[in-house]
Parts: structure tokens; sequence; C-alpha cells
């Protein structure tokens, strides 16, 4: 598994631990924990988003990450 596929599993299982829908990337939990990512995470991780994108499962809302109703029904049901 690439940096970038751990990225997308990590961003999914906070919102599954915090069971949430939106975080804010700017503060807060989310902010926090990409904080402690490693340089490799970093770079990959606005791929990682927009991959998640594509996939139906996020959105961006300016500097925040929502689950849409596809990924609210896979992460947290």
């Amino acid at each position: 598994m690439d940096a970038r596929e751990q990225v997308k599993k990590d961003l999914l299982k906070f919102f599954r631990t915090y069971k949430v829908h939106t975080l804010s990337m700017n503060f807060g939990p989310l902010e926090v924990h990409i904080r402690g990512y490693n340089e490799k995470w970093k770079d990959v991780l606005q791929a990682a988003i927009d991959e998640l994108t594509v996939e139906g499962l996020i959105e961006m809302q300016g500097r925040k990450i929502a689950l849409t109703a596809q990924g609210k029904a896979e992460v947290l049901s």
C-alpha cells in the first residue's frame, strides 16, 4: 500500500473514530492529527483528498472536509 492509500484509509478511519460528518483542516482534532503526519504523508495529503472526492466519499467545503451521503453510508454505518 502506498502512502496515498494509507492517508486515504487514515482519513476515513478518523471520521469513523470521531463519528462526525465534517472536519476542519485548520483547527480541531483533524488539524492536530494531520500535524503528526510524517513528510511523506503530508506530501500526498491533497492527492488523497482529491481521490476520495473523485470516489464520491468526501467533498471539500473551503478548508473543511465533509462526508458525502455515500461516504456517510460507508464510514458511519
